[in-house]
């Protein structure tokens, strides 16, 4: 058989355009969100909430409450990350002052979507006995249809060039006697085609990788740069090790959870945040990463019938040497990563979540040139040893401004314990100095102790 990357069938040109305008619409999507804030407001927060009880009577007989229960969390986090964003623009003071708590939610936000996923393979390894007596049973095939709006069954490679009349009882035999040539399993709750074995495990463990190796979050800004007409959510250390990481677990738990739907859930949806985050919206992989997820979980509970049919998908291989070439890329991506992580913490001193691990990168240098004024060039860099220009970040002055951002992590208690460097002054920040913080003022800048004379 004739495929694409060993993963799906070739497919019909139908299948190629719609897969063009899934991917276009939502990249433009993400960029006119980004670009214009009110537009998440009046799509994700009026419409995300308005639309909910038609995806909740509308889409949920057709795909189940976990698609809609996605859908409403999705269009929690949307709102959030607007709000974010806003706040970022409007008041950097205050955003700087807590991104301890925005970007750990922003992590936990993410890690608790990659855990969610690795059940579902865990699940899915545990339950792949009964995910194939289900496919070999056409008592259970039927049940599956008859407890779906949607023909969750003719349209599946299996159900090809049988002659019987549809969903005649012999239609369904003739169906399960092709599954049961093969070993490929359904889920009876969901209708989707698995394929069980230990390489949903090793997506497992590269799931749980990932969540570790997520790093810099306490780093996390938005475009303070006056030459950049378009200011962003920005995670520094979210670069292409750990989206490329991401990319392939991301991929693999799909191509074993939702294989036939992969063609558009992974190869569309992955690409259309990454290739923003590499191009022109370099270090808002997040940004670009939810909303496209946004307007694809939308789509699907508001338009399940044209979506999840199968006569809409590009089918998946179903050969496991695709799941184990997939897992295990994913899973030694991800293995490297942690070694790398590790070995900068080991050498560098750095501190994963609140110094973040990847300054030493071009990427990261990138990001932080382009997006980041000397305020945040220095802040990047204040509880780390290295300065701004040491790291390549190219800052207009050798010394920190006297006006800039000032880190405190709560555990720090009333104690500044910023790298002992030339810094800005925490009198910078008047919410700090009135808490009693005490600070070392040999450290502040020098414009700053000319400020006070």
């Amino acid at each position: 058989m004739d495929t694409f990357l060993g993963l799906w069938e070739i497919g019909t040109p139908k299948l190629y355009l719609i897969w063009f305008v899934v991917f276009a619409a939502q990249v433009i999507i993400a960029e006119i969100n980004r670009r214009w804030l009110w537009t998440v407001m009046a799509l994700w927060m009026v419409g995300g909430i308005a639309l909910m009880p038609y995806a909740a009577i509308h889409g949920t007989p057709m795909v189940g409450w976990f698609p809609f229960g996605k859908y409403v969390i999705m269009v929690s986090v949307s709102i959030l990350n607007g709000y974010l964003l806003w706040l970022g623009r409007n008041n950097p003071d205050k955003f700087h002052r807590n991104i301890l708590i925005i970007g750990f939610v922003s992590w936990l936000g993410v890690s608790a979507n990659i855990m969610e996923a690795n059940i579902r393979d865990i699940t899915i390894y545990l339950q792949a006995d009964v995910y194939n007596a289900c496919a070999a049973d056409w008592q259970c095939l039927k049940e599956i249809n008859d407890t779906h709006i949607l023909d969750m069954i003719n349209g599946l490679p299996e159900s090809r060039g049988i002659e019987a009349p549809i969903h005649s009882d012999a239609w369904y035999q003739a169906v399960a006697a092709n599954f049961a040539k093969t070993n490929v399993g359904i889920d009876p709750s969901t209708g989707f085609r698995t394929i069980g074995g230990w390489w949903n495990i090793a997506s497992a463990i590269a799931g749980c990788l990932n969540i570790i190796t997520m790093t810099g979050f306490a780093k996390m800004t938005v475009t303070t740069n006056r030459k950049q007409k378009v200011k962003g959510l920005i995670w520094p250390d979210m670069i292409w090790p750990w989206v490329i990481a991401y990319d392939l677990w991301n991929h693999a738990f799909l191509y074993n959870a939702l294989a036939d739907y992969t063609w558009y859930c992974t190869l569309a949806l992955l690409l259309a945040a990454t290739i923003p985050a590499f191009a022109w919206a370099k270090g808002q992989w997040l940004w670009f990463r939810c909303y496209t997820l946004m307007f694809w979980i939308a789509m699907n509970n508001i338009f399940p019938e044209y979506l999840i049919s199968p006569a809409q998908n590009n089918f998946a291989t179903m050969n496991p040497t695709a799941n184990i070439i997939c897992s295990m890329a994913a899973l030694i991506a991800n293995i490297a990563l942690l070694i790398y992580c590790i070995y900068v913490m080991a050498v560098k001193k750095r501190r994963p979540y609140t110094t973040g691990l990847f300054q030493d990168f071009k990427a990261y240098r990138t990001v932080v040139t382009e997006h980041c004024d000397d305020r945040d060039k220095y802040w990047l860099c204040d509880m780390i040893p290295e300065t701004p220009k040491e790291l390549g970040f190219e800052p207009e002055s050798n010394v920190p401004p006297a006006n800039g951002f000032v880190s405190h992590l709560f555990w720090w208690g009333k104690e500044d314990k910023r790298y002992p460097k030339l810094r800005t002054p925490l009198s910078a920040d008047p919410v700090l100095s009135a808490r009693g913080i005490v600070s070392d003022t040999q450290w502040d800048t020098p414009a700053a102790k000319l400020n006070t004379k």
